[in-house]
């Protein structure tokens, strides 16, 4: 028996497996070639039950408890999904739940107000779920664009760092956005509060430390790690909120923007459908958006262009006033200390940065160096020249301390122009214009767009009680909001339609345990509908309503973006965004093609891992809770026209919640092992425990895959893991061209080759504990090579890998053995 490549599935515990009709002592005699193949399959069952306690097979497998003999599934009418599926999606909410949850919007109820509205504090009736309601209160045009700018950005976002927009209500001529509450309220609140006796501490050194890192995640996921790059533009502490746990939250997108991401990195999606039928794109304006403190000099020009560097100048404010615990600009300090960035400016030129430092906390409560490092990042960030500015994942990797050597010298602001010049400290607040406007890696579509200005924090809306604001009115009686995308039920009529009844010209590809179509909704969408088969396996049910209710939940330019389901028929459907052009298996592995057309280039497959980095490192650490994929591998990269990756296959995923300290607690402690063979770490085979460094190893072999076109297991050869053949030809010490992809024929950069070896060696380490984290492989393929060759120089013994890898081998051994190639 010849296989071109033989996979594990270790999905399902026996008892997932429903058998009816099981008839004691009696034998199929229908189809004696199913019955032959069956017994086969029992076999090789038996034998692998001697080597394992687990089921490793997701066939259609009869377990035998009490009886001998073939069964049949029972057929099922259709998929019950969980109440789960869908559910963490923002919704509309009715207004009589928002008004009885918030008491009629009363005065008692009110947490903050701003330029557009107040926001109330309200408890569910349905559920007594806490939220916050931020009601537009301003009357026009522009405050509905605003309202649905917010609606269409926030709705499709999924970090731990951001906001959670809960659903939107429109009431006749009123428009009402419901948030996740924050107990804490915003950063300004709890970091300017000065000591009144009531005993309330001030902000520790450690939670500030840890406010601005996850500000700057935030803004990173924004700019960096989403299909279309969002300019937030009103970044500031009193925007910045926080959880029970001090957690901070982004929050406030009415003024947000899209904008193309750099042409470095190409994408045919720019846009969700929504999004693009409501354009909120930048043009040459002379409005300003934003809050006066926080704003880049390059805004006060009078054609100005806002960028992501526009961010990075109010986050390096915000970092300031973290630093300091003062705010922007605060008139009850002298003259020359009014404006904090030009007062810090003047300190670093003195040498004097840590005298910024926030007198009310303790000496010895943080170190020196902290505080010095968090002044000099705020200061980078806010300096005049956009493009001197850092990106925000540099930023990132700065607070995280993975920068390469020191940070970049500041310059000296003597001559540098004062943010704000004042004339007297009674004169009102005048901007400097002398920053120049420099060109952006990112470009815009044409297009008329106006800019907002947004009310100091201490301007009012005015008094307003809670029956003048229900009385606000709108100048049309019926609001029009944009359709908002989030997955939805699917008929199987439109679907239908959309595929031309599933027919072979509408086939993308076979996937596993299913075929993949594609085609267009009713709404235009171009989608890929993935039908799967095997309708009757209970274990395959229970792994497509998984699929659902997780990958609904995360959003990630390099994820693949669920647009909806379909369970009628009996069927099992998954829609997708439609980008694929093929997986990354088949470009790898199909040698069979020998156009250049069909072999993937170096600088792709560079990129492709660069990308898929980033995906794993949201999915570990940047989503609210944490991910472990388990199921990583070659087959499961989707790669668009552009050859940009999309990791999918989430049926396998476990959800891990987290806990105040961080930690993340395993919410279902039934331990089973499920992945592919090849690709499933040492410890993780023989524990079935879920960590992240278990998805480090699969990582590692698909880095080891695109170095050298060659399959995780291949039982063709008589050295089958791919993981052993690189471990020999290191220890060997032969020359890397001898490893790389033959169909590369000498095409690659010599430098990223050896950082690709070597980080591929350095993931599939049998010890967990020598493995890199995904940040820090995020920064080593950025170009940080000082992190890997500190891990290069720890070499495991031959005989530690092979205590280590032994069940694999053994694995390998009674295969080998059955003559399967």
């Amino acid at each position: 028996m010849q296989l071109g490549r033989l996979c594990f599935m270790l999905p399902a515990d026996v008892d997932e497996i429903e058998l009816s009709g099981c008839r004691p002592n009696q034998l199929s005699t229908k189809k004696d070639g199913l019955g032959y193949h069956r017994r086969i399959l029992a076999f090789v069952r038996q034998l692998l039950r001697r080597f394992s306690d687990w089921e490793w097979f997701p066939f259609r497998q009869c377990y035998e408890k009490q009886y001998s003999g073939t069964c049949d599934f029972q057929d099922m009418a259709g998929v019950v999904l969980s109440d789960k599926v869908g559910s963490d999606n923002p919704r509309i909410f009715s207004y009589a739940e928002l008004y009885i949850g918030s008491n009629g919007f009363s005065e008692d109820q009110v947490l903050g107000s701003g330029g557009f509205g107040r926001v109330y504090r309200a408890v569910l009736p349905s559920d007594g779920t806490v939220v916050a309601v931020k009601c537009v209160a301003e009357k026009g045009e522009r405050f509905e664009k605003t309202f649905a700018a917010e609606l269409v950005a926030v709705a499709q976002l999924r970090h731990r760092n951001l906001v959670r927009l809960r659903g939107w209500c429109a009431h006749e001529d009123q428009l009402l956005l419901v948030y996740d509450y924050m107990p804490n309220r915003s950063l300004d609140r709890i970091l300017f509060r000065r000591p009144d006796g009531s005993g309330s501490a001030v902000l520790n050194f450690e939670r500030r430390w840890r406010i601005v890192s996850g500000l700057a995640a935030a803004l990173f996921y924004l700019h960096e790690q989403l299909e279309t790059q969002i300019i937030h533009r009103d970044v500031k502490t009193s925007n910045v909120m926080l959880d029970s746990h001090y957690n901070a939250r982004l929050g406030d997108f009415g003024l947000a923007r899209w904008l193309e991401h750099e042409l470095e990195y190409p994408t045919p999606l720019r846009m969700s459908w929504s999004t693009r039928s409501y354009h909120f794109r930048l043009a040459d304006t002379t409005r300003i958006g934003g809050t006066i403190g926080y704003l880049p000099p390059e805004s006060f020009q009078k054609r100005s262009t806002a960028t992501a560097k526009a961010d990075v100048f109010s986050f390096g404010i915000v970092a300031l006033e973290v630093a300091s615990g003062r705010r922007a600009i605060d008139l009850t300090y002298p003259d020359e200390q009014i404006i904090l960035l030009d007062w810090v400016r003047r300190l670093s030129d003195e040498g004097k940065c840590l005298q910024a430092g926030d007198s009310r906390l303790q000496d010895g409560s943080y170190k020196l160096s902290d505080m010095e490092r968090l002044i000099h990042v705020g200061l980078l960030c806010s300096l005049s020249d956009p493009q001197s500015r850092p990106n925000m994942k540099w930023v990132m990797e700065a607070l995280a301390g993975t920068c390469i050597g020191e940070l970049p010298a500041l310059p000296s602001f003597q001559f540098h122009p004062l943010y704000i010049t004042l004339s007297s400290s009674s004169t009102s607040d005048t901007a400097t214009t002398t920053a120049t406007s420099n060109s952006s890696g990112y470009v815009t579509a044409p297009g008329e767009t106006m800019f907002l200005t947004a009310p100091h924090h201490g301007d009012s809306i005015g008094p307003c009680d809670s029956s003048t604001y229900c009385a606000t009115s709108f100048p049309s009686a019926d609001t029009t909001l944009p359709p908002v995308d989030t997955p939805r039920e699917i008929s199987f009529k439109e679907i239908i339609t959309a595929t031309n009844n599933f027919s072979d010209d509408h086939r993308v590809a076979e996937l596993d345990f299913g075929t993949a179509y594609h085609g267009y909704l009713e709404s235009c969408q171009h989608v890929l509908v993935k039908r799967l088969g095997m309708k009757t396996c209970p274990a395959l049910r229970a792994r497509f309503c998984d699929e659902l209710q997780n990958l609904g939940r995360l959003r990630h330019r390099n994820l693949v973006q669920l647009r909806g389901w379909c369970t009628e028929q009996g069927e099992m459907l998954v829609v997708y965004d439609y980008s694929a052009n093929r997986l990354l298996s088949h470009l790898l592995f199909h040698h069979h093609h020998k156009t250049e057309n069909h072999v993937l280039k170096w600088r792709h497959r560079y990129n492709i891992i660069r990308s898929l980095a980033s995906a794993i490192l949201y999915l570990h650490e940047e989503w609210e809770e944490q991910v472990i994929h388990r199921n990583i591998t070659s087959s499961a990269i989707i790669l668009d026209p552009d050859m940009n990756p999309r990791l999918s296959s989430f049926a396998l995923a476990e959800f891990l919640t987290r806990n105040e300290h961080g930690h993340h607690v395993v919410a279902n402690p039934k331990r089973s092992v499920r992945g592919i063979f090849g690709y499933m770490s040492p410890e993780y085979i023989e524990s079935g425990e879920a960590t992240p460094l278990a998805d480090v190893y699969s990582f590692g072999v698909v880095v080891l895959e695109a170095v050298t076109g060659q399959m995780a297991a291949d039982f063709r050869w008589p050295e089958v893991l791919l993981v052993k053949k690189v471990r020999k030809f290191e220890s060997q010490k032969k020359p890397l061209v001898e490893l790389v992809d033959w169909r590369l024929d000498g095409e690659y950069d010599h430098r990223e080759l050896v950082r690709l070896v070597n980080l591929g060696v350095a993931c599939t380490l049998s010890d967990p504990n020598l493995r890199p984290s995904m940040r820090k492989i995020v920064s080593i393929l950025d170009g940080n090579d000082q992190c890997l060759e500190e891990r290069v120089q720890r070499k495991e013994r031959r005989e530690e890998w092979k205590r280590r890898n032994d069940s694999s081998l053994s694995l390998i051994k009674r295969i080998q053995a059955l003559g399967i190639q």
